[in-house]
């Protein structure tokens, strides 16, 4: 038989979820602005999200001044990073600590 565990508060109430929400703040906030930053870069020929469309001369200035529209939101699976043909190449990675810095002297095996 369950037992149920009578809590003085409710669970369920808008304060538990608005402090539920701050409480995870650290963790989607980064998304929201990443998210934001690259939905205004990229919709800036047009303004942005909220802004008015600038004119040609104001988007030439934009573009020379920041560059073209570079996300940062890349999607490249495992194999493409390994195989080095995604669109940033994966670091080189040498198998054995060791190769890295061949003046070290070899470690026994086994723990410590």
């Amino acid at each position: 038989m369950a037992t149920v565990i009578d809590l003085p508060f409710s669970l369920n109430s808008e304060p538990v979820k608005y402090t539920l929400i701050a409480l995870t703040t650290p963790i989607w906030l980064p998304f929201v602005r990443a998210l934001w930053k690259e939905l205004n870069d990229s919709l800036r020929p047009e303004g942005g999200i909220l802004g008015l469309a600038p004119s040609e001369k104001e988007l030439e200035a934009l573009n020379k001044s920041q560059g073209l529209h570079d996300s940062p939101l890349i999607s490249e699976t495992w194999a493409e990073r390994e195989a080095g043909s995604g669109p940033r190449q994966a670091p080189r990675r040498t198998r054995s600590p060791s190769a890295a810095r061949p003046s070290a002297a070899p470690r026994p095996r086994g723990f410590r």
